[in-house]
C-alpha cells in the first residue's frame, strides 16, 4: 500500500484561487492521502466542498498569522509525509501527487522540493532538467539562489522531520522552517517533475530572502560555539611566542623568503615559522631549511601534511577558481600543529610592515579568526556573498588571526573539509568563500591595516602593518596595466623589491649571469620605463639610468627610487656632454649581460628572466625581443604577426636599434669603442661579432603612446 500523505492547505479563507486550489487536490489519482485545510476565516463553499467527501477536512482557527496555523495542521495531519499546497497555487493535473511521490521514493528522499511552474499571461513557464541530490551543506545556498528553497509549497517532506523541531520554530517563516528541515534530512532531492504551479496572476507574492539575524541562517554552527564562549567570557590563551604559518607549494617557495626577511625586520617578538607543505623537492626543502641560519628572531619549522590529510583534502575541487590545494591547508592547521594555541596565518604574496607582536595580542574575544574586510564590491558579489556580507562581513583569507584550541575543541578541521568537499562548486573564491560561508557570524573583525590590499591603500600608506599583493598582478610578476595605477601602489611593489634585494643579499641567493639594465630616459611623462626595469622578476640586475631629459623631475623620481634599489646608479648626459662616451663607460663597467630600454618603452616582469633563459639555453651571443604598442587611452594592443615564437635569426637581417636587446658584454669588450649616434653602424658592428642571435616574438617589450 503507497505511504499516506496528508496535502496541507493553510489560508485565510478569501484567497481568489483556494476553490482551484482545492479542487485540483480532490481530483487526484493517489489513492491513500487527505486533504487538510486550515483557515482563519470560515468559507461556505469549502464547508461544502468537506462536507461532502472524506478525503478533505475543513478546520476554523482564529489566528494573526498563517505560520501558526501551521502548527495546529501538522498536528492534525496522520500521514507519515506532507505534501503543502499554497490556497492561489495549484497541481498541474490529476497525476500529479501520484508522480511526485514516485520521485519521492525512488530517490528514497524524506525531503522532497520541486522546481515551480508559473502561470502568468496565460502561459505557462517553467524549465526542465535532471531531479538532484541536495547535499545538506548545500541547502542554504539553493535557498539563497532559488524561489523554491524558501516556501513550503509544493514540497513533500517526511512527517516525522517536523517532530524533531521545537514548537516555537514551527511556527517561523518557510525559509527558517525549511533551512530547520533540511538539516535533519538525510535525502533532499530537487525535482523538475514541473508538477506544482505558482499562479502570478493570483496575486501571489514570492519570498524574498529573508537576510536579517533574526532569520537564524548559518552555514555552520560556528555562530553557536561563539554565542556561547561570549555568554562564559570564553578567552584564547596568548603565548609569549608568536607563531605565524605559511602554506606553500613548489611555485611560492621562492617567495618565501622575501615573507619572512620582512617578519625579522620588523617584529620585536620571537617568531616560530611554520610552512607547510605535501610535495617539495630536495633543493626547495634545503632551501627553506637554510634559512635559519640568515634570520635573528625568526625560526622557521617544515610541516608535512599527512598523507591521510592530503587524500581528504584533495577531495576538494578547485578547478573552476584555479586555486592551488594548499590554499586549503589552512583549514587543518591545529590538527597539523597540536601543541599551538593559536596561529597567524600569512599568505605568501604579503609583506610584513609592522610589528606582529601588536597583531598577536588581539584579543579574539570568543571568535574563532580575526580578518579584515575585503575589497569586493558589493555590485560584484554573487547572491551567496552579498548574504554574507550583510549578514556581518566579507572578509580576506590572506590574513587570519586563529584560535586552534577552539578548532580543536570543536573538532573543525574535519567539519570544515567536509562542508569545502560538499559546497565547493558554489564557492567562487574558492577557500576565502569556503571561510566566509562557514565562519560567517564568529569573526572577529580587525584594522584593515593588517590585510591592505590595493583598494585600501588610499590615505593610510604609513599605516599599513601588512601589504597584500591580491590578485593577478604580484610585484614577481606584472602586466602592463600595473604600471599605470595609482602611484601608492606601484610604491608598494618598489617596498617590496627592497626586502627582497636585502634578504638575497643577506643569503647571497642569487643567480649568476648579472645583467645590467641600461635605462635611456629622454622625458619625464615616460619614467615609467624605469620602474618597469627595476620590477623584473629576475633578482640578478643592476640598473643604470641615463638621463638625456633636461628635466629635473627625471632626477628627482631617480633620487627617490634609489631609496628602495641600491642597485639604482644615475648618469645625467647633459647637450654639452659626449653621449657615446658615456654610454661606453656604463658598457665598460657592466656586468656579464647589457640589457637596453629606452623611453617610452616599458618592460613585462618576466623580460629579463626569459630572455637569459633563451641565450643561456641556445649558447645565444643576442636575444632581443619585437615591439608591441599599447594606447593608454584606448586599453588596446596592437598584435605583432608572430606571438610567443622563439627564431634564430643568426645572419638574416639587421638590428635596428639596441632596444629590447639582451647582449653578452663580451661582444662590447671584442669590438671596442662604440659611436652610439650612429645607429646602423654600431648595430652592424655588434651583429658582425655575435655567432648567434635569437628573437622572441611576444609582448615582453610594449612602446606605450597617448
Amino acid at each position: 500500500m503507497e505511504g499516506k500523505i496528508s496535502v496541507i492547505v493553510l489560508a485565510h479563507g478569501d484567497e481568489k484561487g483556494i476553490t482551484r486550489c482545492v479542487d485540483r487536490i480532490l481530483n487526484q489519482n493517489y489513492e491513500n492521502y487527505e486533504l487538510i485545510v486550515v483557515s482563519t476565516q470560515k468559507n461556505s463553499e469549502l464547508e461544502e466542498k468537506a462536507n461532502n467527501t472524506d478525503l478533505m477536512t475543513l478546520y476554523i482557527k482564529d489566528v494573526d498569522k498563517l505560520e501558526d496555523l501551521r502548527a495546529y495542521a501538522l498536528n492534525k495531519a496522520d500521514g507519515d509525509r506532507v505534501l503543502f499546497v499554497e490556497p492561489n497555487d495549484f497541481l498541474i493535473d490529476e497525476k500529479s501527487i501520484t508522480i511526485l511521490n514516485e520521485a519521492y521514493t525512488q530517490k528514497n528522499a524524506d525531503l522532497l522540493l520541486n522546481s515551480f511552474m508559473t502561470f502568468k499571461d496565460g502561459k505557462f513557464y517553467f524549465i526542465g532538467g535532471e531531479d538532484e541530490h541536495i547535499l545538506g551543506n548545500a541547502f542554504l545556498f539553493r535557498q539563497i539562489e532559488n524561489v523554491e528553497f524558501r516556501k513550503l509549497g509544493g514540497s513533500l517532506i517526511k512527517k516525522s522531520l517536523f517532530d524533531e523541531i521545537d514548537n516555537d520554530d514551527l511556527v517561523k517563516s518557510d525559509q527558517v522552517l525549511l533551512n530547520l528541515v533540511s538539516k535533519k534530512a538525510k535525502n533532499i532531492i530537487f525535482s523538475y517533475q514541473n508538477k506544482y504551479v505558482y499562479d502570478e496572476v493570483a496575486g501571489n507574492k514570492l519570498p524574498e530572502l529573508d537576510k536579517g539575524k533574526e532569520s537564524g541562517l548559518y552555514f555552520s554552527d560556528a555562530f553557536k560555539v561563539v554565542e556561547q564562549n561570549k555568554k562564559n567570557g570564553y578567552t584564547n590563551k596568548i603565548p609569549e611566542k608568536i607563531s605565524i604559518a605559511l602554506c606553500t607549494d613548489e611555485n611560492l617557495v621562492k617567495h618565501i623568503g622575501t615573507l619572512l626577511y620582512s617578519v625579522d625586520e620588523n617584529t620585536s617578538s620571537f617568531v616560530d615559522a611554520y610552512i607547510i607543505y605535501d610535495n617539495l623537492s630536495e633543493k626547495s626543502l634545503k632551501k627553506l631549511t637554510a634559512l635559519n641560519d640568515i634570520f635573528s628572531t625568526v625560526k622557521v619549522q617544515m610541516v608535512r601534511v599527512p598523507d591521510k590529510q592530503q587524500e581528504k583534502i584533495n577531495k576538494i575541487s578547485l578547478e573552476n577558481n584555479g586555486l592551488p590545494v594548499t590554499s586549503c591547508y589552512r583549514f587543518i592547521l591545529a590538527d597539523l600543529l597540536p601543541s599551538l594555541d593559536r596561529i597567524i596565518y600569512l599568505d605568501i604574496d604579503t609583506l610584513v610592515l609592522g610589528d606582529l607582536t601588536e597583531l598577536w595580542r588581539i584579543n579574539l574575544e570568543g571568535n574563532f579568526i580575526g580578518a579584515t574586510k575585503d575589497a569586493l564590491p558589493y555590485s560584484n558579489m554573487n547572491a551567496s556573498q552579498r548574504f554574507i556580507f550583510e549578514k556581518e562581513m566579507y572578509f580576506n583569507s590572506g590574513v587570519l588571526l586563529i584560535d586552534l584550541n577552539l578548532f580543536r575543541e570543536c573538532k573543525i578541521s574535519n567539519k570544515l573539509i567536509d562542508f569545502a568537499i560538499n559546497t565547493v562548486s558554489y564557492c567562487r573564491y574558492g577557500d576565502q568563500d569556503i571561510l566566509n560561508y562557514y565562519f560567517s557570524g564568529t569573526l572577529k573583525l580587525l584594522d584593515v591595516i593588517w590585510n591592505c590590499g590595493r583598494e585600501f591603500m588610499d590615505g593610510i600608506e604609513d599605516k599599513i602593518k601588512i601589504v597584500h599583493f591580491y590578485g593577478l598582478e604580484k610585484p614577481w610578476n606584472n602586466i602592463v596595466y600595473s604600471f599605470y595605477v595609482r602611484e601608492n601602489i606601484i610604491n608598494m611593489e618598489h617596498i617590496y623589491k627592497l626586502y627582497q634585494y636585502r634578504f638575497l643579499q643577506k643569503s647571497k641567493n642569487v643567480e649568476d649571469n648579472k645583467v645590467t639594465i641600461v635605462v635611456k630616459l629622454d622625458t619625464f611623462k615616460y619614467s615609467k620605463t624605469l620602474e618597469s626595469a627595476l620590477l623584473q622578476s629576475y633578482c640578478n640586475i643592476e640598473v643604470k639610468v641615463i638621463d638625456v631629459s633636461q628635466d629635473d623631475r627625471v632626477k628627482a623620481k631617480v633620487r627617490k627610487l634609489q631609496l628602495y634599489y641600491p642597485n639604482l646608479k644615475y648618469y645625467e648626459v647633459t647637450l654639452s656632454d659626449d653621449f657615446s662616451r658615456v654610454m661606453n663607460f656604463i658598457i665598460k663597467n657592466s656586468s656579464e649581460h647589457i640589457f637596453f630600454v629606452k623611453s617610452p618603452y616599458i618592460l613585462l616582469s618576466k623580460t629579463i628572466s626569459d630572455l637569459m633563459e633563451i641565450i643561456l639555453e641556445n649558447q645565444a651571443d643576442i636575444a632581443l625581443v619585437e615591439y608591441r604598442i599599447y594606447n593608454l587611452s584606448k586599453f588596446m594592443y596592437y598584435v605583432v604577426e608572430k606571438d610567443n615564437q622563439l627564431e634564430d635569426i643568426s645572419g638574416q637581417r639587421k638590428l635596428n636599434s639596441l632596444n629590447g636587446c639582451l647582449i653578452k658584454k663580451e661582444i662590447f669588450d671584442v669590438v671596442g669603442a662604440l659611436n652610439f649616434e650612429d645607429n646602423e653602424s654600431l648595430t652592424a658592428t655588434i651583429l658582425e661579432k655575435a655567432d648567434k642571435v635569437m628573437v622572441k616574438h611576444s609582448d615582453y617589450l610594449i612602446k606605450v603612446f597617448d
